[in-house]
């Protein structure tokens, strides 16, 4: 009998040293648009294939490369069609000249606050229309993987309250809102790569320079250059991401796993929205022991960018179905009709906020 036992014992543990021993199903390589270093990367890219290997067993395997790696970080659309990327997340503004559809999936001015956002993609059909469009117009599958809090409006080495403060103003910005502040404000934007903002703000090259919300911004050290923190982020109230493959690629994935990768985009959303507001209360803090000045841009001008934003996306959504994309005025229509709906009926939402 001893003997039986040790030879079942013997016989399960090679099996486990076999599964263990056992390499992944699929294993793809995944371009991002953040440093390897950058916490942006860890509450993005690596929570998400850490819970795409969780949730698969380890029968699909992701592994995420720091920005410029496996592509340029501007350049990841194009790597994801011609296949020499398996997968990539990436900031769908960085592609709004080619296609101003984009800039409803990133947010825009005068565009959704992120909780109508998240609602607009995950109940109210939005979610659905930006699969459709990446595969119809790209040949991508695409999900919706991240979700920022509303941005700083810059941080700045020039205090910034009224629209005549922007005439000049020189600012690291993507987007919609790089467009609007050349065009409706007089300013001089340059998009520049996630990398080399802190030592475009440092040497002054800007006079000011947006990324995120208050808690993704600290730790990369803005608020050490510039003295001036300037807010609301009427610019950019929502900022979104997402990962993309060929649609070929998608196809050819088992359903089970399509829907772990389903799963950990939306969890991931959810991480980065979470983690972002708790931060953004501790980041405000820093800023004011930092001796950073807090300035508030004037209600004329936050009015004035939510205007110019609202006239810049119907504009171009116009020209775009002008110019047969008849489903970029579909898909402005939905988002244009649930963020009315929200702003008409949230009120009774409580909001701790102090006036």
């Amino acid at each position: 009998m001893k003997r039986l036992i040790s030879t079942i014992a013997a016989g399960v543990l090679s099996l486990s040293l076999q599964g263990g021993a056992l390499a992944a199903e699929i294993e793809w390589k995944m371009a991002t648009i953040a440093p390897e270093s950058s916490k942006i990367f860890e509450l993005y890219a690596k929570f998400f294939s850490d819970k795409v290997r969780l949730w698969s067993n380890g029968r699909l395997e992701i592994t995420p490369y720091g920005a410029g790696v496996l592509a340029h970080p501007f350049k990841l659309y194009e790597a994801a069609q011609e296949g020499q990327v398996d997968i990539a997340w990436s900031y769908p503004g960085f592609m709004v000249n080619a296609d101003p559809t984009n800039a409803i999936f990133a947010g825009f001015p005068g565009g959704m606050a992120p909780e109508t956002f998240m609602h607009w993609v995950y109940q109210g059909g939005g979610g659905e229309m930006w699969e459709n469009y990446r595969r119809d117009k790209m040949g991508l599958m695409s999900l919706y993987m991240g979700q920022g809090t509303t941005e700083i409006f810059a941080h700045s080495h020039k205090a910034v309250r009224t629209a005549e403060d922007l005439k000049g103003y020189k600012q690291r910005s993507t987007g919609a809102w790089a467009d609007i502040l050349e065009k409706e404000f007089g300013g001089s934007p340059t998009v520049t790569p996630f990398g080399e903002i802190f030592d475009l703000l440092q040497k002054k090259g800007m006079d000011g320079v947006e990324y995120g919300g208050p808690g993704a911004n600290l730790p990369l050290g803005y608020h050490k250059v510039a003295k001036y923190i300037i807010f609301p982020g009427a610019h950019q109230p929502s900022s979104s991401t997402e990962i993309f493959l060929s649609a070929e690629k998608w196809d050819a994935l088992p359903d089970d796993l399509k829907q772990v990768v389903r799963d950990a985009a939306k969890a991931t959303t959810y991480h980065s929205w979470l983690n972002f507001g708790h931060d953004d209360q501790g980041a405000m803090a820093a800023y004011r022991d930092n001796g950073n000045e807090l300035v508030r841009m004037e209600a004329e001008l936050v009015e004035a960018i939510t205007a110019a934003g609202q006239k810049w996306i119907g504009e171009k959504i116009g020209e775009a179905s002008a110019n047969g994309n008849a489903d970029a005025a579909k898909i402005m229509e939905s988002y244009s009709a649930y963020q009315a709906t929200w702003s008409q009926n949230a009120f009774t939402r409580a909001i701790d906020r102090d006036e």
